[in-house]
């Protein structure tokens, strides 16, 4: 029994095909079948059994996938940290993020670690929240950067706050000052996110706690950005590099939301496999990158 055999019986488990496990890892399906054919042998059990054009693991290979997962597992994070040791640590680390902080705070995240690791590389991908962590469970994603969802199968850890704010036209009557509390705008036509989103129960919990009342439309800052120039309607948006191509809408800042009202979490499964790269990209990001306010940061400390 060598490594190679265990990396090909996993790899045919996973994937249940002998012709797909083969072109993953680029042997002949021969060779393939001799392996796993040298491997039952020496432990003297059939690991597999066939399903039409198919495979699928007997009683004893899924309790013999379940060892060699594991091991194989600690024998890659062993490999890569001993890499990073020597200065080679490598590896491809794919990215779920809301499209909110990709303008500014992700690119700087990734130049920073670059610099420190410039053998990783990444692969970021862009969506909405409820997408991204359904793709982060398949395993699509190794990690997701989004809002915070009922979920234990997954771990959330808030890494930015998003301050959310009041977003007139130049011209709108709320304009000229530089903060307002929610009772003060009650009179005001107001619109914001769209309810079955997690930024939009946020905000509609904060506006029923002052008995306001607001229009749940819509499912981004550019959107409301739109509305707000072309209604001349008071919004309330996440303070994000989306309002920065509005020339003539005005920010407030709402004095009684609080600052973490809005936070991006950074979130994992914890049923699947993490790489070591994985690892110490979140390692690094939760302790050079987070931006959140004082108190929270002393609260943790």
């Amino acid at each position: 029994m060598n490594l190679s055999q265990l990396y090909y019986f996993r790899k045919l488990a996973q994937l249940q095909h002998y012709t797909k496990a083969a072109k993953e890892l680029y042997i002949t399906q021969p060779s393939l079948s001799d392996s796993i054919s040298s491997l039952e042998q020496e432990l003297g059990l059939a690991l597999f059994q066939k399903e039409g054009r198919n495979v699928k693991l007997t009683k004893y290979g899924r309790e013999f996938y379940e060892y060699v997962d594991a091991a194989l597992n600690q024998l890659d994070k062993g490999i890569a940290v001993a890499k990073s040791k020597s200065g080679l640590m490598g590896g491809v680390i794919d990215i779920g993020c809301i499209p909110t902080i990709l303008g500014d705070y992700m690119p700087a995240v990734l130049k920073h670690y670059r610099e420190k690791y410039p053998k990783v590389s990444f692969n970021i991908y862009q969506g909405h929240t409820l997408r991204l962590l359904d793709e982060l469970k398949k395993g699509t994603y190794d990690l997701a950067f989004c809002s915070k969802t009922e979920d234990e199968e997954l771990a959330f850890v808030p890494i930015l706050a998003q301050r959310l704010i009041l977003v007139v036209r130049e011209d709108h009557p709320l304009a000229q000052r530089e903060a307002v509390m929610l009772e003060e705008i009650r009179e005001y036509s107001l619109t914001t996110y769209r309810e079955t989103i997690p930024i939009g129960k946020i905000v509609r919990a904060v506006l029923r706690s002052k008995g306001v009342e607001a229009s749940f439309s819509y499912d981004d800052e550019i959107s409301i950005g739109g509305v707000v120039m072309a209604t001349n309607q008071a919004a309330i948006a996440a303070d994000t590099p989306y309002l920065s191509q509005f020339d003539h809408i005005k920010k407030v800042i709402i004095s009684d939301i609080p600052e973490d009202a809005r936070l991006v979490y950074m979130v994992y499964s914890r049923k699947n496999y993490m790489t070591k790269a994985t690892e110490d990209f979140a390692d690094f990001l939760l302790k050079f990158e987070r931006q959140l306010p004082r108190f929270m940061m002393e609260k943790e400390s």
